[in-house]
């Protein structure tokens, strides 16, 4: 079971039971469920810089 931390807030990103990752990837770096809510129209700059 491998862990991410999220590439915005730097927080580990949980699991779910069956070790789904509770966020997604976006240009191939881990971004938590609440930083994709918090940045959604601009996230894939966010993750750029």
């Amino acid at each position: 079971m491998a862990k991410h931390k999220c590439t915005l807030c730097d927080e580990e990103i949980k699991t779910t039971f069956l070790d789904k990752l509770d966020g997604t990837f976006i240009n191939k770096k881990p971004v938590c469920s609440a930083c994709q809510k918090e940045h959604k129209d601009k996230l894939k700059d966010k993750i750029s810089e």
